[in-house]
C-alpha cells in the first residue's frame, strides 16, 4: 500500500513545496482524528498523561517525516553540488546525474545545469578550433614570407658577394696591396659563409612554422619529411609505419591532416627532449570509421601523473578532441612512453558547415591567424 501511494505521489509530479504540503496536511488528518477518537473515548476523566503522549508522539512522527522526505528531496542536490565540485577539479565531461523521480524543480535545475555546461564546452571548442586554425593560418603566412622575403633577400646577397668576390679577382695585381687583397677575399669568403648559414635558418624555420610539404603534397609525405627533419635535427631515428594512408593531397580536410602532424610532431619533440633514446616509432593507420596515429619510445618513461606544464600533453589531447577524438598516454618510468590517438573520420566526426570551411579555406586570403576508441 505504502510503496502504491509513492508511485502515485511520484507519477503526479508535485514540487518540494507541494510534497511537504501535502505530506503536513495528511498528518495533521490523522493527527485530528486520533485525538479526536481518544477524546471522544475518555469524557469521564482527564487522562493528562495518554495525551501528552499523543502529543509528544504526534510531534516526533511530523519531525522524522518532514525530515525523510527533505533529505530525500535534497538528495539529488548533494549529488549535483559533488558534480559541481569534480567540474572545478577539471574534470569538464562530467553531468549531473538526472532522475524522473526527483522533484520537479531540482530536476529542472540539473538539466539546465547540464545543458549550460554543453553549451560552455561547445563554444570552448569552437573557440579553441578557430584559435588553432588562425594558429596554423598565421605560420602559414610567416613561413611564406620568409621563404619569399627573407629567402630571395639572402639568395640576393649571396649572388651579390659571388659578384663581387669574382671581380676581385680580375683586378691586376699591381693596383692593389697583396695583404688588402687577401683580407678582402677572406671578409667575402666569411660573408658568404654566414649567409648561406642564415638562409639555411630561415628555410629550416620556415618549415618547422608550415612545412610546405603538407599543403603540397599531402600527409603521407608530411610525415616522410618529418622522419627526415627528425633526424637531422633532433638526431632521432623514427621508424614509420603508414597503412591505408592516401597519398593524394588533401585526402583529408585539412584540420585533421594538421592535427595527426602536430601531434607526431610534438611527440617526437617530447621524445628527444626527455626520453633519453634516439629511437622512436610513428604508425599512422586508416580504418573504414577512424584514423590512429600511434607514437611509441622505449626511453626513460614517467609518471603521467606527474607531467609538467611543458610537455604539450593538454595541447595534444585538446587538437583531438576538437575532431570528437581521444588521445591515450601510457607511460611508466624505464618502460618507455606510448601515445594513441583515435580521430573518427570526418563524415562521422565533422558537421557539414565545419568541412564546408575547411573545404573553401584559402590562406592567400588570409591576413591572421584514457580514452576508449570504438570500433577499434
Amino acid at each position: 500500500m505504502i510503496h502504491f501511494l509513492v508511485r502515485q505521489v511520484r507519477r503526479w509530479r508535485l514540487s518540494l513545496f507541494e510534497k511537504v504540503i501535502l505530506a503536513n496536511t495528511l498528518m495533521l488528518l490523522g493527527e485530528a482524528q486520533v485525538g479526536f477518537w481518544v477524546t471522544s473515548h475518555n469524557l469521564e476523566s482527564a487522562h493528562y498523561l495518554l495525551d501528552t503522549a499523543f502529543i509528544v508522539v504526534a510531534t516526533l512522527t511530523t519531525v522524522v517525516i518532514n525530515f525523510v522526505l527533505l533529505r530525500l528531496s535534497f538528495r539529488p542536490l548533494f549529488s549535483l553540488l559533488a558534480t559541481i565540485r569534480q567540474i572545478s577539479t577539471g574534470e569538464t565531461q562530467l553531468r549531473a546525474p538526472l532522475d524522473r523521480h526527483v522533484d520537479t524543480e531540482i530536476g529542472e535545475l540539473a538539466r539546465s545545469f547540464n545543458t549550460m555546461l554543453d553549451r560552455l564546452e561547445h563554444t570552448r571548442q569552437e573557440q579553441t578550433r578557430l584559435i588553432l586554425q588562425t594558429q596554423e593560418n598565421e605560420r602559414r603566412r610567416i613561413a611564406l614570407e620568409l621563404h619569399d622575403e627573407a629567402g630571395q633577400n639572402l639568395t640576393a646577397l649571396l649572388i651579390h658577394n659571388e659578384l663581387l668576390r669574382q671581380q676581385l679577382q680580375l683586378l691586376p695585381q699591381q693596383e692593389m696591396h697583396p695583404a688588402t687583397r687577401q683580407q678582402l677575399e677572406q671578409g667575402l669568403l666569411h660573408l658568404n659563409q654566414l649567409t648561406q648559414q642564415t638562409l639555411e635558418g630561415v628555410r629550416v624555420l620556415a618549415q618547422q612554422l608550415r612545412p610546405s610539404v603538407l599543403d603540397d603534397l599531402g600527409l603521407a609525405a608530411a610525415f616522410r619529411w618529418l622522419v627526415e627533419d627528425s633526424a637531422q635535427r633532433l638526431q632521432l631515428e623514427v621508424g614509420l609505419t603508414l597503412e591505408g594512408i592516401s597519398e593524394e593531397v588533401h585526402a583529408l580536410p585539412p584540420l585533421y591532416e594538421t592535427t595527426l602532424f602536430r601531434i607526431a610532431q610534438e611527440s617526437l619533440t617530447n621524445v628527444a627532449r626527455h626520453a633519453q633514446v634516439q629511437k622512436a616509432r610513428i604508425t599512422l593507420r586508416q580504418t573504414k570509421q577512424h584514423l590512429l596515429l600511434q607514437i611509441s619510445d622505449q626511453g626513460c618513461g614517467y609518471d603521467p601523473a606527474r607531467a609538467h606544464a611543458g610537455s604539450g600533453v593538454v595541447g595534444m589531447r585538446e587538437r583531438a578532441s576538437l575532431l570528437q577524438g581521444t588521445l591515450t598516454l601510457r607511460s611508466q618510468p624505464e618502460q618507455g612512453t606510448h601515445i594513441d590517438v583515435c580521430l573518427p573520420l570526418p563524415e562521422q566526426a565533422t558537421s557539414p558547415q565545419i568541412l564546408e570551411e575547411e573545404r573553401s579555406y584559402d590562406p592567400e586570403q588570409s591576413s591572421t591567424n584514457h580514452a576508449y576508441c570504438p570500433g577499434r
